[in-house]
């Protein structure tokens, strides 16, 4: 009885304090909704920002995403309203350089925060492929950490991997706070091998450097809905029960079916997992595709908030996994749910971006360098200068970063060196193996004249050369139009108009790699000590 009063108590309390998004009691949505009106801007983490993870300190919020095959490591965000979130550090600045032992090698997956009150410190627990392990038990959960105080600014100190499972390897980990202990709990990565996943828990000191005790199994998939994993789950406590809300399905491509189900248990120590049985609670719909493995958050006025990632269907796997955010609510049953009907309103005008090289004398935070690869020699004077290579299959130094929608152009003016230096899509080479290595198409300039190049099918290929001389700034642009179905590509020497050059049918599906999205950047192709300069850089969304 008593536990009977207090859960309508607590349900009575939520629908007092928490601010309605236009969810009605009796279509607290378990799969598909109408369209809510709310206060949040969506996407909340626009571009490839999959497995996003969200914790609040004080008044301020943190959010943090996986980055894939991309440097730097770990995307850290800050937000004070949820609503506009500033790109502000990452856990490893310059990739596997800031790694303990520089141990991993690959698959930089879910990342997730923790917020230590009593030690004022965050820990960011990550996944990677530790290089010295071959097959997938090479796939280990990290830690890092760093005082509060510092995580928009300081360095991340790195534990190296902690989290380690000896036959199908161990991804997406997670921290839960509760009654005094720190729990850590994980997927053993089973679908990788042909053997059963499951959601595993052990508790773990406080400088997370080291598992207590036995590991203990919470759940795995079990109800006819689930396919064969469980993974992304994510742990919180409301009233007498700790939730668990997991992704099942695929993630990660234009084959995803991923959906969200919640799970709950009033015990860690010695209690089982109960399954609500109107799983899943959030599906693919009208508006997004595949929603799943995100953390949940509470407000400084009580309120619960998830964080997860979903394609855009507007924007097909282009674009990739974006961080969407929305209220969870407590239903009349006693299970918190999500509404499933989240709009994207973000204005496209807060989507673009503009960079002329010149303040503070150093790289936005933005751009992005492969994983594999050290962070491009660089140096600023007059605009950025960025060092050529052959590397990436001979499509030369790439940075680059998240596209944010489907039709847009990149423009950049450079000056006409020896290098070949311009602007490009990057993505994944056809065919090539997972996880795929760069490959791109572009328009570049050089004393030589105007290039446009193309090296997605694995080879280096000119596709048009203009064979004139050239000196001083040019300015090149790409058009995406039509879904990314069509580039157009332009030029304007100085004092000129636009020059239309080319143009081509291109099939951005085709390219686009398992879990990533498409990067806009410029790359530059030449030997020895050769340089490219670049004098501004625009990523306009339309």
């Amino acid at each position: 009885m008593n536990s009977l009063m207090n859960t309508k108590l607590l349900y009575f309390l939520l629908t007092l304090t928490l601010l309605s998004c236009g969810v009605k009691k009796k279509d607290a949505s378990r799969t598909t909704g109408s369209p809510v009106e709310s206060p949040l801007v969506n996407p909340a983490l626009p571009g490839d920002n999959p497995d996003p993870s969200i914790i609040r300190v004080g008044k301020v919020y943190y959010a943090t995403s996986t980055t894939n095959e991309w440097a730097p490591y770990f995307t850290i965000y800050k937000s004070t309203n949820l609503k506009d979130w500033k790109l502000v550090n990452h856990v490893f600045p310059e990739g596997f350089k800031d790694m303990k032992n520089q141990w991993g090698e690959n698959n930089f997956w879910a990342s997730e925060l923790a917020y230590d009150a009593k030690q004022n410190r965050i820990y960011a627990y990550y996944t990677a492929h530790n290089r010295e392990v071959k097959g997938n038990p090479g796939l280990q959960c990290g830690i890092a950490w760093i005082d509060a105080d510092q995580i928009e600014t300081g360095k991340f100190t790195d534990n190296g991997p902690v989290i380690i499972e000896d036959d199908c390897g161990a991804i997406d980990a997670f921290e839960l706070q509760d009654g005094g202990k720190i729990y850590a709990f994980w997927k053993n990565d089973g679908n990788g091998c042909g053997k059963e996943s499951w959601i595993w828990m052990q508790e773990i000191n406080e400088s997370r450097t080291q598992l207590l005790g036995q590991k203990k199994k919470a759940y795995t998939n079990s109800q006819p809905w689930e396919t064969a994993l469980v993974e992304g789950a994510c742990f919180f406590r409301m009233g007498d029960y700790i939730y668990s809300l997991y992704a099942v399905g695929g993630c990660c491509d234009a084959q995803c079916n991923y959906k969200t189900g919640i799970a709950r248990t009033k015990s860690l120590a010695n209690g089982t997992w109960e399954k609500y049985e109107k799983n899943p609670i959030m599906v693919s719909n009208e508006r997004w595709n595949c929603p799943g493995h995100g953390t949940v958050v509470r407000s400084a006025d009580d309120r619960l908030f998830m964080l997860y990632h979903a394609f855009n269907k507007n924007y097909d796997v282009f674009v990739g996994r974006e961080g969407i955010i929305e209220e969870l609510k407590m239903g009349a049953d006693g299970w918190p749910v999500l509404h499933n009907a989240t709009v994207a309103n973000r204005p496209k005008a807060e989507l673009d971006f503009f960079e002329d090289f010149q303040k503070d004398k150093k790289l936005d935070l933005a751009w992005q360098w492969p994983s594999k690869l050290q962070k491009p020699a660089m140096s600023f004077d007059k605009g950025l200068n960025l060092a050529a290579s052959n590397e990436n299959h001979e499509l030369g130094t790439f940075l680059g970063q998240y596209i944010k929608s489907v039709d847009f152009d990149i423009v950049a003016e450079v000056e006409a060196g020896t290098a070949a230096t311009g602007i490009c899509l990057g993505g994944a080479i056809f065919k090539s193996k997972w996880p795929g290595e760069l490959g791109g198409i572009g328009i570049a300039a050089s004393k030589g004249g105007y290039t446009v190049f193309n090296n997605f099918d694995g080879k280096y290929t000119v596709l048009k050369q203009s064979g004139e001389s050239l000196s001083g700034t040019a300015t090149l642009k790409m058009q995406i139009r039509n879904g990314g179905k069509l580039i157009e590509f332009l030029y304007k020497n100085e004092g000129s108009e636009w020059q239309k050059f080319h143009s081509l049918d291109f099939n951005a599906a085709k390219y686009v790699p398992w879990g990533m999205g498409y990067r806009a950047g410029i790359v530059v192709k030449g030997e020895g000590t050769a340089k490219g300069l670049f004098k501004s850089f625009e990523l306009k969304n339309n």
